[in-house]
């Protein structure tokens, strides 16, 4: 498909996934890699999506993010950015994990179109403008799916079982919930700073499904890694199911936390409430001496109530505060960063 200029200004109704989009930013695209001790596939990684990006003739850049990196990955992306500015580079002090590593590079992101892939060579970088292109055809979010997998049976099997609970659950009928190679909207990937958490990452997608963008995917062949070795054990699916219900909750009362609270409070209330009345009833009406159990219990929803509220207007208080940096101060070492420009940038729509 041939891409629309990157600098032309977007149309009304750009957002809709049955028309063509343009993207209003510096530069078309920024590719995010995260990266954890993968000293030995940086420099490979760079020199294949340079090769497919470059004869595009399209305005890119590239973050690498070094999550606490223990090797030599570090001093790869130094190199790679004394000799390309169009490489920039992060540095955690320790592994702040996958989720705050690509949130820092959204957040230093410049690109109309921001692309997240792994740097582990696992993804062929022809597929980077396959979802890139989705995204122009109107799409918020596009996410790879593995239809072929090159990972043993006991990653391949339990990531079948997970993703198909979370598209029951949810609704959002993707296939790799969890895949490395994304593209967003740069609307849609600031929206996710504020999840850079935990193991959020693997839900970036039905994030953005359940607040409203539309989302895709496109069917992709990984390939088999050739240099480190996984960084991830079956306790990441306890991680998950654990995250999993984080999702549900800052989806559907994040924006309005008195709205769960308060309808918890007001359940154990009335119910204490009622049971309360009933006592009474009975030693008024009926003269029949009512356990002192039934009261206590009536007592103890009532207080719990009083809690729920309680809890529930303090979330509100938090809600409407200003969190100020969303990216918790993690980033210490930069490469091809100007720390000055990235506030101004921060700003753009």
């Amino acid at each position: 498909m041939e891409r629309p200029n990157p600098h032309a200004e977007a149309s009304a109704g750009s957002t809709r996934a049955d028309a063509p989009v343009s993207v209003v930013s510096p530069i078309f695209a920024t590719i995010v890699l995260p990266a954890y001790n993968e000293g030995d596939s940086i420099e490979g990684s760079y020199r294949e999506i340079t090769a497919v990006m470059d004869p595009l003739g399209l305005d890119y850049e590239l973050i690498f993010v070094d999550d606490g990196s223990t090797d030599g990955t570090w001093q790869s992306i130094q190199r790679l950015g004394a000799g390309d500015p169009r490489v920039r580079g992060l540095r955690h002090r320790v592994n702040a994990g996958k989720a705050r590593a690509l949130a820092n590079g959204f957040t230093y992101a410049r690109g109309g179109i921001v692309v997240t892939c792994d740097a582990d060579l696992q993804y062929d970088p022809n597929d980077i403008v396959r979802v890139t292109d989705e995204v122009l055809r109107g799409y918020d979010a596009v996410s790879a799916n593995k239809v072929v997998r090159r990972d043993p049976l006991s990653k391949r099997l339990p990531s079948k079982v997970f993703n198909f609970f979370v598209r029951r659950i949810t609704g959002v009928n993707l296939h790799d919930m969890n895949a490395g190679l994304k593209a967003y909207r740069r609307d849609a990937a600031q929206e996710l700073v504020r999840f850079g958490y935990g193991e959020l990452h693997r839900f970036f997608i039905v994030i953005l499904a359940l607040r409203g963008y539309s989302v895709a995917e496109v069917s992709v062949e990984s390939r088999p890694r050739v240099t480190g070795r996984s960084k991830y054990g079956m306790e990441r699916y306890v991680r998950g199911a654990m995250d999993f219900l984080t999702v549900i909750f800052l989806s559907g009362y994040m924006e309005r936390p008195l709205h769960l609270f308060g309808g918890l409070g007001l359940l154990t209330g009335s119910v204490g409430g009622l049971i309360f009345t009933g006592v009474i009833v009975e030693r008024l009406v009926f003269g029949i001496q009512a356990g002192s159990l039934l009261l206590q219990i009536a007592v103890l929803l009532v207080l719990t109530s009083l809690q729920f509220l309680v809890v529930g207007l303090v979330a509100e208080m938090i809600n409407n505060l200003d969190h100020g940096n969303q990216t918790r101060g993690r980033v210490f070492e930069v490469v091809n960063l100007n720390r000055r420009a990235v506030r101004m940038e921060r700003r753009l729509p």
